[in-house]
């Protein structure tokens, strides 16, 4: 007979062997065990695999009662399932899910914590190959102290066991008296507890001679005692002085050993790197080492092995390396990355260098613009620019230069899950994301931007964590983990809610917000899902969620201080969308003590874009809210950040053309789009030129604002729906769109002049830049001096503003028709319309203007430099002449003539003004046969003196003086 021998050797540990005969292909039952650690208290356990579907599970849900539902035996206080599998050289993929509420929507997908073979190509699915015999999922059960009590393992094959022994530190005892053949579970409770991480070895013979055996963890050594040295705090600590060695730090109370295993030492579990034991209390264990013989400059990868099974990443990397996602970043972005350690270890491993040079800044000192005044452009660097580095990012400063803006957001960039992520399933939150290139590129980019008064403001992501993050894995995803919320802490949690009422979590986040500002120069932040922080058990009541919460208050306001002690001028941007009366007290935190207060997200984005698409009945497209002041949020302070696009809302411009309002409602969507008719939103000319207007009403509004990328070419509509965000289950976007946060396409080619869309995407580019340019110029537009007037009720709508430097009047006409309407302006006499310079006669206030759909203007009260000629026409679609001459003769005594001409549409009126405002006189009022006509004045009824004389025709006027002289 033949026999084959197997033998696996991990490097946590665990060790495998089996010797078999040869056979035919057999099936054998295995059963997958879970066991719960102290405080887990799942109300269902599911072990979705290959060979049940997945679950099956829709959306990542499995429904209670699914194929894959483990059950609970209570025998041995470990959930259960069973299933016949073949023997067989290509492993199986299956997975742990559990549910922490009765209906499963609050519920974690995880990697059998039993099982160290992954595959960290496919989403750490666990890998099991079914042999015969098999021992498979050792399991150490430990108290609330940490140590084990109880250990267990599956045995199974297609022959009986005959013989079974087992080690616990090297003591070996009769395994056959604790082994269940029926379910094939050998399960020992210990006497007396042993150390966590203790060595745990099992032997099995079946009936042929057949054996396997593993073991799992090592012999616990003994621990030295000693405090850290003084100015060692967790994590890499350099030596200035001596680049040849490091100080590493862990915080890990209730942990037996730590050992630290690495490039240094050829990765092997070496009594030279036990860590030291300092224990200043029962809850404050640091475990430290120092380690020398380095060599300056040389990268080391390293991580912690914990009770001698665990291996963890250190939580304060600057540098992680993952095996599973690396190889597939390429050299272009990431110059000569080091190479996992393959082989060597499993799971992610931290990166640490002596002797690196500091980057060289040529901004120290970088004067952040104030917070009231921050135009603010967001971008997620995937799907701004195709090589998706940093490098290339700063190549495109000049070009947000240019649009005038003078922040700039970006969507998270700390180390994430995978490669093509948006950034929002945080892991290690010190370390850049080697997707987007090195840290130096990154500090350049920041660098460069300064250069040009950008600001620079990271999206960080503290709400949650995910594994590998050691706040995870250290004490594992349960309740008795100190640092997470198990259950989460309010409805909307992904991943694991962190508990930030733990001293260490404080104690962390403090110190990744002071590595940003410090060693990144970063500007601010802006924190996700902030509202989550509470750590009020609200259970699903989403209302209750957003109710004003003290503890949520203070938690923030305590991080927000000690931000502004490392910085005072610090962005603290809040995702917070909670009560009025919370956000109020946020944003007006420490203002009396010369401190910015906390700014938060303002979504304007349904009411602009309903605006835009012209549905302008009731307050659906009032955009009031989007200011701070009086009439809008009425704060006192200019903190709130508004924006009519951001990542999580969908695009204006695909609104715009799938669901706009069309003149002709006779015609379908297709049609409405292809054929403009008389005046439809859904024609991409109007679309954007509709976007212009919404411009002028958002920029040019007191306050900070925010504006998502490529809004400024009218992102938002492509070829089969490809520009739109399903947000949600909205059901806005067709089934073939990209996944929400899946990769979208990069337009750049919308900025091309050269194609009709490009020409007329670039005078969007334009029009915007001349507005967010004309902001910045003129103090009207930032104070917070300037009164503020809204009437955006109806679809003519009007701003007026009001500084002492100069009065604005902003006037649009978002509905579907010619409208006129009455306008108050804050003066009479001549005022500019900025985008083409004209002057602009105000004989009266408030003034009736005539205005096409579509149609706006900005007036000023003082001259302004205008931008280049035609990025918006006066009326829409159509050129019209529009002229008024000197009368003739000028001095004239007793009549005059004067000539005009005008194609606009509609009538026409000719009045005569003396000098205090007064009407003298109405030449012309009604439609005119001509286009150009010539009307004689009779001023015999007049003294001499000087005359105004205003032509007006639709929305244009225009006026000129004549002397009479007697």
């Amino acid at each position: 007979m033949k026999i084959r021998v197997l033998t696996l050797v991990s490097t946590v540990g665990i060790l495998f062997s089996a010797v078999w005969p040869v056979t035919a292909q057999t099936n054998i039952d295995v059963v997958f065990r879970y066991v719960p650690q102290p405080g887990e208290n799942f109300v269902g356990v599911f072990l979705p695999g290959e060979f049940n579907g997945w679950g099956p599970n829709s959306g990542g849900r499995i429904a209670p009662g699914a194929v894959s539902q483990m059950s609970f035996d209570a025998a041995f206080s470990q959930w259960l399932y069973s299933v016949s599998l073949q023997v067989r050289s290509q492993p199986y993929s299956y997975k742990v899910h559990y549910h922490l509420n009765a209906d499963g929507s609050d519920n974690q997908w995880i990697s059998d914590p039993l099982n160290e073979r992954i595959d960290a190509a496919d989403n750490n699915n666990s890998l099991v190959t079914v042999e015969d015999p098999m021992v498979f999922q050792l399991a150490r059960k430990e108290n609330q102290a940490g140590e084990v009590t109880e250990i267990s393992a599956g045995v199974f094959g297609s022959q009986s066991i005959t013989a079974m022994t087992f080690e616990i530190n090297g003591a070996q005892q009769d395994g056959m008296p604790f082994f269940d053949s029926g379910k094939g579970i050998f399960h020992y409770l210990l006497s007396a507890p042993v150390p966590g991480g203790s060595q745990f070895k099992i032997s099995a013979t079946d009936a042929l001679g057949g054996v396997a055996s593993a073991e799992v963890g090592i012999i616990p050594p003994t621990v030295e005692a000693a405090p850290r040295p003084d100015g060692v705090r967790d994590g890499v600590n350099y030596a200035p002085a001596d680049p040849t060695k490091v100080t590493l730090s862990l915080f890990a109370p209730g942990k037996d050993f730590v050992h630290v295993v690495g490039d240094f030492n050829d990765w092997r579990v070496d009594n030279s790197y036990l860590m030291n034991r300092d224990a200043a209390g029962t809850d404050s264990t640091h475990w430290w080492l120092e380690i020398d013989g380095l060599n300056p400059g040389q990268e080391y990868a390293y991580q912690y092995l914990v009770n001698g099974s665990l291996r963890i990443a250190d939580l304060f990397s600057e540098k992680i390396l993952d095996e599973a996602n690396d190889p597939f970043i390429q050299n272009t972005t990431y110059a000569n990355l080091k190479p996992y350690p393959t082989g060597m270890t499993q799971g992610f491993v931290s990166v640490l260098q002596t002797g690196q040079v500091r980057y060289p800044w040529d901004v120290e000192e970088f004067d952040r613009p104030p917070q009231g005044e921050l135009v603010i452009y967001e971008l997620l660097i995937r799907d701004f620019i195709a090589d998706h580095d940093y490098t290339t990012l700063a190549d495109t400063l000049d070009y947000l230069d240019r649009l005038g803006i003078n922040a700039i957001e970006l969507m998270p960039v700390a180390e994430f899950g995978g490669n093509i992520n948006w950034g929002y399933q945080p892991q290690f939150v010190f370390a850049p994301d080697k997707y987007y290139g090195p840290a130096t590129d990154l500090r350049r980019f920041i660098d460069e931007a300064h250069q040009r008064g950008i600001a620079v403001i990271l999206d960080v992501v503290y709400n949650h964590v995910d594994l590998p993050s050691p706040v995870v894995g250290l004490f594992g995803a349960t309740d008795d983990n100190p640092w997470i919320n198990i259950p989460a802490r309010h409805p909307f949690n992904v991943f694991f809610d962190i508990n930030h009422e733990n001293t260490y979590t404080q104690y962390w986040l403090d110190r990744v917000n002071t590595h940003w500002l410090t060693e990144y120069k970063v500007d601010g932040f802006r924190f996700d899902l902030s509202k989550g922080f509470t750590q009020t058990n609200t259970g699903s009541d989403v209302g209750a969620w957003g109710n004003v919460d003290a503890s949520r208050i203070r938690l923030l306001k305590r991080m927000a201080d000690q931000i502004w002690h490392v910085e005072p001028d610090t962005y603290v941007i809040l995702e917070h969308f909670a009560a009025n009366a919370e956000e109020l007290e946020l944003a007006t935190w420490r203002t009396g003590e010369g401190l910015p207060g906390m700014m938060f997200w303002n979504n304007a984005n349904h009411r602009y874009n309903e605006a835009t698409m012209g549905y302008n009945t009731g307050s659906n497209s009032n955009f009031s809210h989007a200011y701070y002041g009086p009439g809008g949020r009425n704060w006192p302070v200019p903190n709130l950040i508004s924006y009519m696009e951001s990542h999580d809302e969908q695009w204006l411009m695909f609104k715009n053309i799938e669901f706009g309002a069309c003149a002709n409602s006779s015609l379908g969507g297709d049609r409405c789009r292809s054929d403009p008719g008389e005046y439809n939103v859904r024609h991409l000319p109007t679309a954007l030129k509709r976007m212009k207007m919404a411009g002028a009403f958002f920029f040019l509004l007191p306050g900070p604002k925010l504006m998502f990328q490529f809004g400024e070419l009218g992102y938002g509509f492509g070829d089969a729906g490809e520009q739109c965000l399903r947000a949600g289950d909205s059901g806005d976007c067709p089934s073939s769109a990209p996944e929400r946060t899946g990769p979208k396409p990069i337009r750049w080619d919308y900025g091309d002049e050269a194609s009709s869309q490009g020409f007329l995407r670039t005078k969007l580019f334009k029009a915007w830049a001349a507005l967010i340019n004309l902001r910045n110029e003129n103090d009207v537009f930032r104070s917070t001096e300037t009164v503020v007037t809204l009437n955006l009720d109806q679809g003519f709508k009007s701003i007026a503003l009001s500084h002492p430097t100069m009065d604005v009047t902003i006037v649009g006409n978002f509905d579907m028709t010619q409208r006129e309407s009455s306008v108050t302006f804050t003066n009479v006499g001549r005022w500019y319309d900025f985008f083409s310079g004209a002057p602009f006669e105000v004989i009266e206030t408030p003034m009736s203007i005539n205005m096409q759909p579509g149609e706006f203007h900005v007036f000023t009260s003082e001259p302004v430099d205008t931008p280049e000629p035609g990025l918006v026409k006066t009326s829409t679609g159509v050129t019209v002449e529009f002229a008024l001459e000197q009368n003739y003769p000028n001095p004239f005594n007793g009549s005059t003539t004067i000539r005009f001409t005008t194609s606009q549409p509609g009538p026409v009126r000719l009045d005569v003004f003396d000098v205090l405002g007064r009407r003298l006189a109405t030449l012309v009022n009604g439609a005119i046969p001509e286009k150009t006509n010539a009307v004689i004045f009779d001023a015999g009824h007049l003294s001499s003196g000087v005359y105004l004389y205003r032509l007006q025709s639709g929305n244009r006027l225009e006026s000129r003086y004549m002397v009479l002289v007697r």
